[in-house]
């Protein structure tokens, strides 16, 4: 026997039950309610989708997301930790007039969330070009990442995540407080089509809070 090769086994038989270890957590604790969000929102039980937006059938995870640079630390330790979260996408490095319009309609659908504020943040999520945010603009929270052909490119290596294709940009997602990115809804093109939006997005996330029931932090 080659005792040289026992270390380098042993490694890669270590390395390949984390992996399987991995993968039973996730089916566990994330797979059901992904179960249930598909279910829930597409209806298979009522019959007819109850989603405004677009339920997304193998979600993307937050952490999978190929992050470059952000102005509030690692998610872990930030203030959209353990939340239901919007992220509004741009393929940009500033917040320019469609950026404006969207952000203003989630703070505004953000504050209409009553009891449930406190359980939700949103997020501006650019490029990773250098940004061009001037005035109030500059202190907002920023999460940058790297894009190629309109798309959020993913890390390399295991994903936390059923999604393993790069991110379409340019569009709102909900994030749930397991880091799931679960669920789209397209950008608004002006302030008229707000007040509409506004009731889409607060009637997903209202329904999602109440039924589903997804731990959040601090509750």
């Amino acid at each position: 026997m080659d005792f040289n090769e026992a270390p380098e086994k042993n490694e890669a038989a270590n390395n390949s039950k984390n992996k399987i270890t991995l993968l039973a957590l996730a089916v566990v604790f994330i797979a059901p309610v992904l179960f249930a969000y598909l279910a829930y929102f597409g209806g298979w039980f009522q019959g007819g989708s109850k989603s405004k937006g677009e339920v997304i059938a193998e979600p993307w995870h937050i952490d999978d997301l190929r992050v470059t640079d952000s102005n509030f630390g690692k998610w872990v330790d930030s203030p959209y930790m353990g939340k239901w979260n919007w992220l509004l996408v741009m393929d940009d490095n500033q917040c320019l007039e469609q950026c404006q319009i969207n952000w203003f309609l989630l703070q505004q659908t953000h504050l209409g969330l009553a009891k449930n504020v406190e359980k939700n943040n949103f997020l501006l999520v650019l490029n990773d070009s250098e940004l061009e945010l001037e005035g109030e603009w500059a202190s907002i929270d920023v999460m940058q990442t790297e894009m190629s052909g309109q798309r959020i490119l993913l890390n390399k290596g295991d994903l936390q995540g059923f999604n393993s294709k790069p991110m379409p940009v340019n569009g709102i997602y909900l994030v749930d407080p397991l880091g799931n990115i679960f669920m789209r809804y397209d950008l608004i093109t002006n302030k008229q089509q707000a007040p509409l939006k506004s009731k889409d997005l607060r009637s997903d996330i209202s329904r999602v809070m109440r039924v589903l029931g997804v731990s959040v932090k601090d509750e």
